[in-house]
């Protein structure tokens, strides 16, 4: 046995030895919350978002109460980031105060509320050591849900459920969206995880983890193809950028991600050539094209995965060739030459130029085009409209915004287009618009506090250490810039992930000595165990009312009207500020044909909410059927007015 091999075999003891079933259970729990989050739709309805922060808050306080959490104590830039985050909780609740919609506010703040959960979880339970398996968590959780939604491409019969967003959105067939329901989320989520997996396909312990993640690059690449995502696509270039240019010993990670390109590109060529599948056709071609890229997508993955396994093993210690240890001066060398040649390139192809023509053709608002051609168009589909809208939103309430949740009640009445739109395709600008210019800032504080911490700890780290952290900073990068151009904050699936990465940069400055065990005092954890208490119950209201007004709805479409009505009526109980109870109410009421109290409920719905049209049309077209046609015709005008573009009132 050669001196190599021996000392592979005595790593792998060491390490199978020294695995903490606390480290493998935090793994488990990471990998399943992302795999759980995407299967569900991308976690987007809060019955499964509110769940998975109600137990994740459960599960932190009785940690922190037994003194299992946290592993170490906290330093100041986690205990920073997790101030910042939860003060932007608290700004969210702050707004039920002056709210144009308590749900909507409060459906919102039961979402951050969830991610401040799973933040604080997640930086109690991280310590230095372990920052490579969570990242190789977070990187296993993308890549199985990235199979999943290939497969359902491949091979459609396996998934009867990922038509789902064909079916209400017809021209989105070509689109891959599975399992997350929308395309661009997919492709950012892709774009989180891509970092990752060339991190683990280049850093891992072992050969075959190297290998397998490599293979599943391919993969990778091809689904963030058929999702003909332009954001998602550009923030996986922009996170794979930041890893090769913080990354030290690059030079193999750069030979890794050509030969995982590689197969990427023979992959789309071949999905290219197939019209039918490209175009997400589900008839006897298009199911015919899915079964011959099945074996060609395993041979590229296989082809990869093993020149990825050579490499390794080329590369390993004890024989890796002299021409791959790149030198400071070197390296430098390189950059600058590269730099160089970017510049040129720029000025070849008329950069500045090509950039205004875009910024133009982004204003314009119109449609990039349909198949491959959308993904060299930079037409912003009424994003910029959706932008303005937002700032114009703020400056009505420069400081404190018109209540989080409630664009969709401001574009309905100032939109420029007739398009019905929820979210302003911004996180920032949708935060600026809603929560003011503090809340605004609060936001941005909180990634400037990642990437300045974990930037700081990523380039000081050790050579075993810094290179996981690099791949989390870029990541994180990655969901930043997706959400800068959509709405990926309200897909918790997409700001888990991010989450759980910036849980590995800001605990990064400590390490496992540091600290000791625990590290939180009796009035430390009575004050989270309050903490903890008011988030359930932030979150758990919203839950509550949905779900009984989920029930509500079922029973009237079975035609049980009582049990309908009595729904209804529990929901307003908990949610006694609510329009959306009253509403329910009103339709009901409306099918039993009991008129007075269905105006009632509606004429109530109203009061909660006076700037939702379809309140005031429900009440209109209630007090019509009573014969009221004076007060019909005043509400019908009050609901023209909160939505003048809306088709209805244009016939």
């Amino acid at each position: 046995m050669n001196p190599t091999s021996m000392r592979r075999r005595i790593a792998l003891l060491t390490q199978a030895r020294s695995l903490d079933p606390a480290a493998l259970a935090i793994w488990l729990l990471a990998f399943g919350l992302i795999v759980y989050l995407g299967l569900k739709g991308g976690g987007y309805d809060p019955l499964v978002h509110d769940r998975v922060g109600i137990a994740g808050w459960w599960l932190a306080l009785a940690a922190v109460a037994v003194g299992a959490l946290p592993r170490r104590r906290p330093g100041v830039t986690p205990l920073v980031a997790l101030g910042l985050l939860g003060a932007f909780v608290a700004w969210t609740a702050l707004s039920l105060s002056w709210t144009e919609s308590t749900a909507r506010t409060s459906a919102d703040l039961a979402r951050v509320a969830t991610y401040l959960g799973i933040f604080a979880l997640a930086v109690f339970a991280a310590v230095s050591r372990e920052a490579s398996r969570l990242v190789s968590a977070v990187a296993a959780g993308i890549v199985v849900l990235s199979i999943f939604a290939l497969l359902s491409r491949l091979h459609p019969s396996w998934f009867p459920e990922a038509t789902q967003t064909a079916t209400f959105i017809d021209d989105s067939r070509e689109r891959l969206s599975y399992p997350l329901n929308y395309w661009n989320g997919l492709a950012a989520l892709i774009a989180i995880g891509a970092p990752l997996v060339l991190q683990v396909a280049t850093g891992a312990r072992s050969i075959l983890a190297r290998a397998l993640a490599a293979a599943a690059l391919p993969a990778l690449t091809l689904t963030a193809f058929f999702t003909l995502s332009r954001g998602g696509i550009a923030a996986a270039i922009l996170a794979l950028a930041i890893y090769l240019a913080l990354v030290p010993d690059r030079l193999p990670r750069v030979l890794s991600l050509g030969i995982a390109a590689a197969g990427g590109a023979i992959l789309i060529v071949a999905a290219a050539g197939r019209d039918a599948l490209q175009e997400g056709l589900r008839g006897p071609l298009g199911l015919q094209q899915g079964d011959e890229m099945v074996p060609i997508a395993i041979g590229v993955c296989l082809v990869v995965g093993l020149l990825q396994a050579g490499l390794s093993y080329v590369l390993e210690d004890g024989r890796r060739p002299g021409w791959t240890r790149v030198s400071q001066r070197q390296a430098r060398v390189g950059s600058a030459l590269g730099g160089i040649a970017i510049l040129a390139a720029a000025a070849a192809i008329d950069l500045p130029g090509r950039a205004s023509n875009g910024w133009d053709e982004f204003r314009e608002g119109g449609g990039p085009g349909t198949g491959a051609e959308r993904l060299g168009s930079v037409a912003g589909q009424s994003r910029y409209e959706f932008w303005s809208a937002a700032v114009d939103q703020n400056a009505s309430k420069p400081l404190s915004g018109t209540g989080s949740g409630s664009f969709e009640l401001w574009w309905a009445r100032n939109a420029t287009t007739e398009e019905t739109v929820r979210d302003t395709h911004s996180f920032y600008l949708q935060t600026l618009g809603e929560l003011g210019i503090v809340g605004f800032l609060l936001l941005l504080a909180f990634p400037l506090t990642i990437f300045a911490g974990g930037g700081f700890y990523a380039l000081r780290a050790s050579s075993r250490d810094g290179p996981q952290l690099v791949a989390a900073l870029a990541g994180c990068a990655a969901f930043f810039l997706a959400a800068a151009v959509d709405w990926m904050w309200q897909i918790p699936v997409l700001p888990v992930a991010m989450l759980l990465l910036a849980a590995v940069l800001v605990t990064a400055g400590r390490s496992a000595s540091e600290g000791g065990r625990g590290g939180l005092g009796v009035w430390w954890r009575a004050g989270f165990a309050a903490l903890a208490l008011a988030a359930i119950v932030a979150i758990a209201i919203p839950l509550a009312a949905t779900t009984l007004l989920r029930e509500s709805e079922v029973d009237a479409r079975a035609g049980d009207f009582d049990g309908a009505l009595q729904a209804a009526r529990s929901a307003a109980n908990v949610q006694p500020d609510s329009a959306a109870p009253r509403l329910q109410q009103a339709l009901v009421l409306e099918r039993l044909g009991d008129l007075v109290p269905a105006a009632a409920a509606a004429h109530a719905a109203t009061e909660r909410e006076p700037t939702n049209w379809r309140t005031w049309l429900v009440l209109s077209r209630i007090e019509a059927q009573r014969g009221r046609a004076a007060v019909a015709v005043r509400e019908y005008r009050r609901a023209k007015a909160l939505n003048p573009n809306f088709s209805l009132f244009r016939e």
